[in-house]
């Protein structure tokens, strides 16, 4: 009696890597927007990580079942939490390909303006921190990741106070170096 090695996960697997990730997808959520060029409210957060939740457990945990424990659990949850951002911003900003715009349409509106000015703001403060020493390069990061005080004085090795009064330093010298860009 031969025996078929079933491909997909049992039950129990799927709902125990369910409760595992659970805790991650707000963090996920974030970062996905973060990556996508907005920065999120609460909200958002929240309501994007109820929607990665829904997404994930409806139908058995059909979609859950497509990872295959090839990339960490939190890769592929980025993955898919970009994926469904990206499609909801894509419905609300009602994007459109600029071939299809007459040419007067293209009048540069206020929130356009602003998009401009936080681009500008990313450009500056990118170039501020290519100034940064491997350090606080590491520590920016690590920060940016909305990472603890305990992790990244463990990537850091660093202790876990000192974590509070370098990043104090570090946005002191990040605002130092664009007062001086924009100076020039």
């Amino acid at each position: 009696m031969s025996r078929t090695i079933s491909r997909e996960p049992a039950n129990d697997d799927v709902k125990k890597l369910f409760e595992d990730i659970l805790p991650d997808i707000p963090k996920v959520v974030r970062k996905a927007c973060l990556s996508l060029g907005r920065n999120p409210d609460w909200m958002d957060t929240g309501e994007f990580a109820q929607q990665i939740r829904i997404l994930l457990w409806k139908n058995d945990y059909h979609v859950l079942r497509s990872f295959k424990h090839e990339s960490e659990p939190e890769t592929w949850l980025f993955t898919i939490a970009k994926w469904l951002i990206l499609h909801w911003l894509r419905e609300q900003d009602g994007m459109e390909s600029l071939e299809d715009k007459p040419p007067d349409s293209f009048v540069v509106q206020q929130n356009q303006e602003e998009k401009l000015l936080s681009k500008e703001r990313e450009e500056m403060l990118r170039e501020a921190v290519s100034k940064l020493t491997e350090h606080d390069k590491k520590l920016y990061g690590l920060s940016r990741q909305e990472r603890s005080r305990k992790e990244i004085a463990e990537e850091m090795r660093i202790k876990k106070q000192s974590v509070s009064s370098e990043r104090d330093a570090l946005m002191k010298k990040l605002k130092r170096i664009v007062r001086e860009k924009r100076a020039i």
